[in-house]
């Protein structure tokens, strides 16, 4: 996809300065053409943004408090207006110009958002600017402006959404994988035949709704999982050693951990 960014303009932290979301403001939803940009591919190449709210530089960690920079035409949306992005589960401000953005709403009055990706001064070679580049377009979403699949928007959101912390891009090479689920690894176990056990499988699940589903292989003789709770349960029946592999999984996505289970006789 073709990048564009920020036009250079007074960096001093603007302390002070009105966030566009007001209290009590009602919530509306937009479609709109999603594409991401970084620090390779601003203008000029690096951190500076047309029009600083909270941050001086683009930048943000995506929470209410703290919205990651989105870059747009002041037509579509004021700078300082906050948004919220549910399939990037995150918050961003309109603190920068898209000169792309401008050529769409004036020619079709569609909207299109850029939303900042990261990066750093190494994104300026490789690997890392390959690395930033591929990231940004596996998070952009449809294909134009006219896509009708392009995703919804939330306008004065509410303060309370659901929050991805992850980084979206992390130099040198990382980007966030959109897996909704970090699965705690139980380690070995160990046990023995005609000895219950009940083991808890941990996974901390981003988003709120819907609940995940579990699922296992490989467990050894007379054990089972609960698909809603996680928890491992059951009386071994035969002396083995299995490797189990835990799936956690609902509609946004799915992870899974592999472990070995030893049991030894009674």
């Amino acid at each position: 996809m073709g990048r564009w960014g920020a036009v250079a303009c007074a960096l001093a932290v603007m302390a002070g300065m009105a966030v566009s979301t007001t209290a009590g403001a009602q919530t509306t939803t937009v479609k709109a053409f999603m594409t991401l940009y970084g620090y390779e591919d601003n203008s000029p190449p690096g951190t500076a943004i047309s029009h600083p709210c909270i941050h001086s530089r683009a930048g943000g960690v995506g929470t209410y408090a703290n919205p990651i920079t989105f870059a747009t035409d002041t037509a579509e949306l004021p700078y300082c207006q906050i948004i919220y992005v549910p399939y990037m589960k995150r918050y961003f401000i309109h603190e920068d110009e898209c000169s792309q953005c401008d050529q769409n709403w004036n020619a079709s009055h569609l909207y299109r958002f850029d939303m900042w990706a990261g990066g750093d001064a190494s994104s300026r070679r490789q690997p890392e600017r390959k690395a930033l580049a591929k990231c940004e377009s596996a998070w952009t979403r449809a294909n134009s402006v006219t896509d009708p699949d392009n995703p919804t928007v939330e306008i004065d959101p509410p303060s309370n959404l659901p929050v991805t912390p992850a980084p979206i891009f992390s130099p040198p090479t990382g980007c966030w994988s959109g897996g909704p689920f970090i699965v705690a690894s139980p380690g070995k176990q160990t046990s023995r035949t005609a000895s219950p056990v009940s083991l808890h499988i941990t996974a901390h699940d981003y988003a709120t709704s819907p609940s995940p589903t579990y699922g296992a292989s490989g467990l050894p003789a007379g054990l089972s999982i609960n698909a809603t709770t996680g928890v491992i349960s059951g009386t071994p029946t035969t002396r083995e050693r299995s490797t189990v592999v835990v799936d956690v999984s609902d509609p946004t996505g799915s992870a899974s951990i592999s472990f070995v289970w030893n049991v030894k006789r009674g």
